[in-house]
């Protein structure tokens, strides 16, 4: 009788566990208590930091100080996201690391952001516009449809970046990397060199596009030297090339492109 009544009160206490990770789950986010928000600061600290930046201010990962959220638009969408990652992004699943009910803390947390002013950001997106068409910065990226496809396709890139990110992006282009373009430096056995952006590689090819925007279509036997450079980058440091203003007001310009018309 005693082992019959064990096993009943962890069934039991499973019960309620699960109902209690259920409730959190079906909650609205705002109903979280400073003990939620306070585990989930602790969370976001740990996990998300490293891409949203502290406080949600953005960096390798879009910024989340604003009350509406490009992929959650209510509270259901938010945790889900928290939880299992966004599909076809960078935004990773957390499915092995978070229960249901660290998700909605972390969920909390975020949708908080939203209820506090942002800090207003330095420079004039006009302006910046400006320093983007005359620096020449659509040879190498498409914005809105216009541009060159050296670089990444920079029309949504607000949405997509934080701030400080970009700034980075501008004055040391190798450290901020973005993937997809490697870039591979190749000696052809008549000596010629070439340096550019992967676009396709199998055993035998290797396509490359070069600073002018050729394309490069070797074969690899016919190549001396083939040297990828991980870090590598095509693009140059604007950290000289730009006055703080009017660097300023260039990053302020890329965070205002959201991919909106």
């Amino acid at each position: 009788m005693r082992r019959r009544f064990g096993v009943a009160s962890c069934l039991g206490c499973l019960v309620l566990l699960l109902s209690a990770n259920a409730s959190a789950q079906t909650k609205p986010l705002v109903a979280a208590t400073r003990d939620d928000l306070a585990a989930g600061q602790r969370i976001f600290d740990a996990q998300c930091a490293w891409c949203h930046g502290a406080s949600g201010t953005g960096g390798a990962g879009p910024g989340l100080q604003r009350v509406t959220l490009r992929h959650a638009a209510n509270d259901a969408s938010l945790v889900d996201i928290v939880r299992n990652g966004i599909p076809g992004t960078e935004m990773p699943s957390f499915t092995t690391t978070l229960t249901d009910r660290m998700a909605w803390q972390t969920a909390a947390y975020v949708r908080s952001f939203g209820r506090v002013a942002p800090r207003p950001m330095p420079g004039d997106p006009q302006r910046g516009a400006t320093v983007y068409q005359s620096n020449g910065c659509a040879a190498c990226h498409v914005v809105r449809g216009d541009g060159g496809v050296l670089g990444p396709d920079l029309t949504a890139v607000g949405a997509l970046r934080g701030s400080a990110h970009l700034r980075e992006s501008l004055i040391d282009p190798a450290a901020v990397h973005p993937p997809g373009y490697l870039v591979v430096r190749v000696v052809t056995s008549a000596g010629a060199e070439i340096r550019g952006i992967r676009l396709n590689e199998d055993v035998f090819w290797i396509h490359l596009r070069d600073q002018t925007g050729t394309l490069h279509v070797l074969q690899k036997a016919d190549l001396s030297q083939m040297e990828r450079e991980p870090k590598g980058t095509l693009m140059p440091s604007y950290a000289t090339r730009l006055s703080a203003t009017e660097l300023d007001d260039l990053v302020a310009y890329l965070a205002s492109l959201r991919g909106k018309p």
